[in-house]
């Protein structure tokens, strides 16, 4: 199956998963309301921050190494499946007690919530790794059945809860933390094949896999940092968790135009690692100007329709989400197309570029959201992440035209050649 197709297979899949977590999200918050999604949200920022953070990288350099030097796979694999479940529980038990100590930031959760925080990052890191041993050969079908499976078994516990009327920010987290235990799951059923428990686990490639890790998870966790962190500050500068649930509600409608988008960055990551290189150019170009041309569409149509959307998923509660959702969606596109300059950085082995050039964009959030809340409250969150978008966007496309020789005119609109040359790549040819 072709790339493109591939691409499009996920792409679909991510389209409906995305209409499941749009459906998830209208329940959540007509149940919880802002301060119940509030909490939900800043505790589920630092779930995923931690997650990501107590990985080191192994996953990503699993996924490298074995692009690279294919007849090793079993042993990257291996070490990379011991040493994520050793981070991923440190990691769980640091978060618990943190947010244990902290709850006057957090907010109080029960003991079985925590301890089932603990044991989140061990098996997210899991099912990450089994979707990057996926991702080595372009299983689209199987990653496409990973993601449904996962999104329909959150969203079928959250309506059993609510029709059962126990529905809490304690129980919504709960649900959250069965995605990964689906995706785990299924991706350990389809790579047991491959696992070779025979194989000892050596400090030589632990350090070896930890050296590219490392590289390759600054940028992934800067990303992440980057989407959780005015949710973060607004909690600490506002102190209450009302603003916190009106502005993540806010940011999660603008986010829908690159959502679905985001899904194809790990098949680009995959198909680049070993792209000729005086193709290369001309390749990203294309995906650019496919990515952007799609983004501007969905972000045309959330701007003019922002308010009813949020009407109809969230209710008159949540109207004080439209001023900073329509603040946020200009610079979605612009965030798509740096995710995927950030995605060629990564498959170059050239990661810390695009660290650095998210350092700077989150450096410059934080100092606006510092100046801005204070006086425009959530919208300066708002404004201060499109200001961050700016900045991430121009500096990449900076880094990437010197670098690899792409250029920035060819990155913008579709061109009928490529739309010739979709059609022909999905014609079904008869025989």
């Amino acid at each position: 199956m072709p790339l493109l197709r591939k691409a499009i297979l996920v792409n679909i899949t991510e389209f409906i998963c995305l209409g499941l977590g749009v459906f998830q999200a209208a329940v959540l918050s007509r149940i919880l309301g802002p301060v119940g999604i509030g909490q939900y949200a800043v505790i589920l920022s630092a779930l995923s921050l931690v997650g990501q953070f107590s990985s080191f990288g192994f996953p990503l350099s699993f996924l490298y190494y074995s692009q690279h030097d294919p007849d090793n796979t079993k042993v990257y694999l291996i070490n990379t499946i011991w040493s994520t479940l050793l981070l991923g529980m440190v990691g769980g038990i640091f978060l618990a007690a943190l947010i244990y100590c902290k709850s006057s930031y957090f907010g109080e959760v029960s003991w079985f919530v925590l301890l089932a925080i603990i044991i989140y990052a061990p098996i997210m890191l899991q099912a990450y790794v089994a979707r990057n041993h996926l991702l080595i050969h372009i299983e689209a079908k199987r990653l496409s059945i990973m993601s449904l499976a996962a999104m329909a078994g959150v969203v079928l516990a959250i309506l059993v809860l609510a029709w059962l009327g126990v529905l809490n920010v304690g129980r919504a987290i709960l649900c959250f933390i069965l995605a990964p235990v689906i995706q785990a799951s299924l991706g350990w059923f389809w790579m047991k094949g491959n696992v070779d428990f025979s194989i000892k686990p050596s400090w030589k490639i632990n350090w070896k896999l930890g050296l590219m890790g490392i590289r390759q998870n600054w940028m992934d966790l800067t990303i992440l940092f980057n989407a959780q962190l005015n949710i973060l500050i607004i909690k600490y500068l506002v102190e209450n968790f009302e603003n916190v649930g009106y502005f993540s509600r806010g940011q999660q409608v603008a986010m829908l135009a690159v959502t679905a988008g985001q899904a194809v960055l790990p098949l680009l990551f995959s198909q680049w690692a070993s792209f000729p290189k005086e193709r290369l150019a001309a390749h990203v170009e294309k995906a650019m100007r496919f990515a952007s041309s799609v983004g501007a569409a969905v972000i045309t149509v959330i701007l003019l329709g922002g308010k009813w959307i949020v009407l109809l998923l969230y209710g008159k509660e949540f109207l004080p989400a439209v001023t900073p959702m329509q603040i946020l969606v200009p610079g979605t596109v612009l965030y798509l197309l740096s995710r995927t300059l950030i995605q060629l950085l990564a498959s170059r082995g050239t990661p810390e570029l695009a660290a650095i050039m998210l350092f700077c964009g989150a450096a410059v959030n934080i100092i606006l959201c510092w100046l801005l809340i204070p006086v425009m409250g959530i919208n300066g969150a708002a404004l201060s992440a499109a200001i961050g978008h700016v900045v991430l966007l121009v500096s990449l496309m900076i880094i990437i035209k010197a670098k690899y020789g792409v250029s920035v005119v060819n990155c913008l609109i579709l061109r009928k050649s490529d739309i010739r040359s979709i059609i022909n790549t999905l014609r079904i040819r008869k025989g």
